[in-house]
């Protein structure tokens, strides 16, 4: 007799969803935002969350239909199977993209601040292969590794951002509007795509145990994440003041400053080490779900034993990049401009294309029944 595969509960799933996004804020993100408006960098993550909640709420609101359903599935049923397989085929290409260059960013981190006589692409390998090895297992032991890191993963970052605090300044923080309103409200709504992760998710939603359970989930990990990257953002301002524009990455330059006092001066390795296991959370994740993708694209059903091919051809077009700037600056900033309003208008055209079919309608009748 087949065993039913054991599904994801709601502490599983917000434990990926954290570790997932709320890494943007360990990374060269604050830097990033502070190019752009200077002292007021740590608004564009409470703007953007508040932007792309239209976009979520419009996903979920329509999700919430289709019962047991993943993204791909719901877009083919709604927008028929040519142009749904049009709109996954893009989303899939534009997030194998990202995780190329996310992964070589990482790749990057490592080799800048922990191991720089090793040469990148064997630190680029190492991580790839650990990452297929772990999406090949299964989502099902990622959730449950991930729910046994995330607590260690808030505290080490609420601890390293709490040592940040005594060498702060709070004055860094003003101009309060840094470059200005305008400039403020617009990056707001370009940086969407800081939490497009969130979309990459409704791919698990037939492996949790339940669509309410999901709902549920997304908003926890949704609050919490735009706090913690706001809240990060905040503190490297008062840290590193205009001298953030300068820094690729400052939590890992942040912890090689702090200490607990004389006898302990140099901890950075204990933060290195919860660091690389959410790094490794994240893309094991993104790259369990992106061969659903190609597997529901393609019809393949064993999914799974497309990873490591997958694995090895991220691996070659993250490599490609010889620089450092044109992988962190040029197709980073790129992308992050051409993913936002991409999804929110894949999720207004599902909303739209559900309410015209009358599947609102119909669930509701449904659920009067």
């Amino acid at each position: 007799m087949n065993q039913q595969p054991i599904k994801l509960g709601i502490r599983e799933y917000v434990s990926i969803a954290v570790l997932m996004v709320g890494a943007k804020a360990m990374e060269d993100t604050p830097a990033m935002l502070f190019k752009q408006v200077h002292n007021a960098a740590w608004m564009i993550p409470i703007l953007s969350g508040a932007f792309f909640f239209i976009t979520l709420f419009l996903l979920l609101k329509t999700l919430s239909v289709f019962q047991d359903k993943n993204l791909f599935v719901v877009i083919q049923l709604l927008l028929g199977r040519f142009l749904g397989f049009i709109v996954c085929l893009l989303i899939f290409l534009i997030f194998s993209f990202a995780i190329s260059i996310d992964t070589r960013t990482y790749t990057n981190i490592i080799n800048t601040f922990y191991f720089n006589t090793t040469p990148k692409q064997v630190i680029y390998a190492l991580l790839m292969a650990v990452c297929a090895y772990g999406a090949k297992k299964g989502i099902q032991h990622v959730g449950s590794v991930a729910y046994l890191l995330v607590f260690y993963a808030a505290l080490s970052m609420a601890l390293a951002l709490f040592l940040s605090t005594q060498d702060s300044n709070i004055q860094a923080m003003l101009p309060i509007w840094g470059t200005g309103k305008l400039e403020i409200m617009r990056n707001g709504v370009l940086r969407i795509s800081t939490f497009a992760d969130f979309f990459l998710l409704a791919m698990l939603i037939p492996l949790l145990k339940s669509n309410k359970e999901f709902r549920k989930g997304t908003w926890i990990a949704y609050v919490s994440v735009i706090i913690q990257i706001s809240v990060s953002v905040l503190i490297f301002i008062c840290m590193f003041d205009n001298s953030l524009e300068g820094i690729g990455y400052p939590f890992h330059t942040a912890i090689r400053y702090i200490s607990l006092g004389s006898y302990i001066p140099n901890i950075e390795i204990v933060f290195f080490v919860i660091w690389i296991l959410a790094a490794i959370i994240r893309f094991t994740t993104l790259l369990y779900i992106i061969a659903m993708m190609f597997g529901h694209i393609f019809k393949i059903k064993d999914f799974e034993y497309l990873i490591p091919s997958l694995a090895a051809v991220y691996l070659l077009i993250g490599s490609i990049p010889e620089s450092t700037i044109d992988v962190s600056l040029k197709l980073k900033l790129y992308l992050t401009y051409t993913i936002g309003p991409m999804l929110t208008a894949i999720a207004i055209i599902l909303w739209l294309a559900a309410l015209l079919k009358g599947e609102f309608k119909h669930a509701k009748n449904k659920n009067s029944m």
